[in-house]
């Protein structure tokens, strides 16, 4: 079943179009939403993030696991057969994120159209050809590692904003 719900899901964001939205400030962001391809990938997201923000900041996160059942794990059970967002990524969507961090290189079609359907947000993450209709800032990976280049792209943004 999981590849009827991507048939669908790629369907819908092959007619992504990609808007120019204006970056928030600091002092502005209520709501960060962080989008990773591991665990240890989103609590390193989320350290990163803690220090920049003001401590009223929400922070929440998904990572894609099609066989964790943790709490912040999503996967293509998560959408209907069809495409549309169940319990958790509705919840995810509902939290209306002023700023979306992905965190990975290479975001599956699922992480992606999570991007996609949060067209408000301000969305980050690292550079990748595929991934310029969901980013409104993407950075080069360097050889820093995952949290050395989270870091990095976070103080980036926060030079930009």
């Amino acid at each position: 079943m999981k590849w009827i719900t991507e048939y669908f899901i790629k369907k819908a964001i092959a007619e992504a179009q990609h808007s120019t939205k204006a970056c928030p400030s600091i002092e502005q962001i209520d709501n960060v939403g962080i989008i990773a391809s591991s665990q240890v990938e989103l609590n390193e997201a989320k350290e990163a993030v803690v220090p920049l923000l003001h401590p009223e900041t929400k922070i929440t996160g998904l990572f894609y696991d099609d066989h964790i059942d943790a709490e912040e794990a999503f996967s293509h059970r998560d959408f209907t057969l069809t495409g549309k967002p169940k319990d958790k990524t509705t919840h995810f969507i509902k939290n209306k994120a002023d700023i979306i961090i992905a965190s990975a290189e290479n975001l599956n079609v699922f992480s992606l159209y999570l991007l996609y359907l949060n067209p408000k947000s301000y969305s980050v993450g690292f550079y990748n050809e595929s991934h310029k209709p969901y980013l409104d800032l993407m950075l080069a990976k360097e050889d820093m590692g995952q949290k050395g280049n989270m870091e990095h792209l976070l103080k980036y943004l926060k030079r930009v904003i």
